[in-house]
């Protein structure tokens, strides 16, 4: 099955990043997003490699499924987070095919 993945990379303002967390956590942005129509998976991590950045990863059944969520209350909720820690944002996408666990084994 082919579905949408998306990365994304946000590199908050300096010192902020346990702020947008807690926000993000309070909002329950992660529960809403997962309960859509259409959302596969969809996880925030915070990176070792910087106390200043988190990292969304997301997957949808489609193109329009992804559409869809940028429709909703939970990422209007977001963009207002973004809009206040976030200094910039590094967003990549792309098509991922799933290999079923009893061929991945084998690789």
């Amino acid at each position: 099955m082919k579905c949408v993945f998306v990365q994304a990379r946000y590199y908050l303002n300096r010192g902020t990043r346990s702020d947008f967390y807690q926000r993000f956590r309070d909002n329950n942005i992660r529960e809403f997003s997962r309960s859509e129509d259409g959302n596969l998976e969809y996880e925030i991590y915070l990176p070792l490699d910087s106390d200043d950045d988190v990292c969304i990863l997301e997957k949808w059944k489609d193109t329009e499924s992804q559409k869809q969520h940028m429709q909703t209350l939970h990422y209007a909720i977001l963009s207002e987070l973004k809009a206040k820690y976030v200094k910039k944002v590094e967003i990549k996408k792309a098509w991922l095919e799933e290999i079923p666990a009893e061929t991945s084994v084998a690789l």
